[in-house]
């Protein structure tokens, strides 16, 4: 039997909200355990969820990758990510990190304002953490990080190809965010007319 995925949940910064910290990891098991039973799998790989400031968030997936690319630190510490030039939109990024691991790092001032959107932050997360364990993706990630930081400049028409899976990954994630998340909601919403149904019966009852 395959064992859970191991999952840390990490407060970065002094102004980092703990509140929001304690919300994400009370959800960060249900969101995983929705994406597990949605594609059927579960990931082994270890993943470290990073709750962090929007302005840290392009220099630690820089870091994170570089390291996990192998490129030196001297060049990784120097470089950004396509993905991460607009931080302050993204309500998390997914990355790949050393020792065989998947960081999230989650934009703790965008979730702040909008803490109704934690869940299907961390379902997206979590459909991006299936797509990086997937066959492939690792190199592909890889290769990308290379290109991106100038240690391995890979041709126009093999970068080209390499962008556009990423942005059928992303279209993916989107997709299976929107039908996991309205699973959830149809079945609460059943629930809560069972439960009207049931009071409804028993206040009858109770009448007669």
């Amino acid at each position: 039997m395959s064992q859970p995925t191991q999952i840390t949940v990490i407060r970065d910064g002094l102004f980092t909200s703990r509140k929001l910290t304690a919300d994400i990891n009370d959800t960060v098991t249900t969101a995983q355990r929705l994406v597990k039973q949605h594609f059927g799998r579960r990931p082994l790989t270890a993943v470290e969820v990073v709750v962090t400031s929007p302005k840290k968030i392009p220099a630690l997936a820089a870091m994170a990758q570089g390291a996990a690319a192998g490129i030196p630190e001297k060049v990784y510490a120097e470089k950004l990510l396509s993905f991460t030039a607009k931080p302050h939109d993204l309500y998390s990024v997914t990355v790949i990190a050393p020792k065989n691991t998947i960081r999230v790092l989650i934009n703790a001032k965008r979730l702040r304002r909008r803490p109704r959107e934690i869940g299907a932050t961390l379902v997206w997360a979590f459909v991006e953490v299936d797509q990086l364990c997937r066959k492939g993706s690792l190199e592909r990630r890889i290769a990308l990080t290379r290109h991106e930081m100038g240690t391995h400049v890979l041709s126009k028409g093999k970068a080209r190809s390499l962008y556009r899976v990423e942005a059928e990954m992303e279209a993916e994630a989107e997709k299976a965010t929107g039908q996991i998340v309205g699973k959830v909601i149809r079945q609460n919403r059943q629930a809560e007319a069972a439960a009207a149904r049931e009071e409804a019966a028993t206040a009858q009852s109770t009448a007669a």
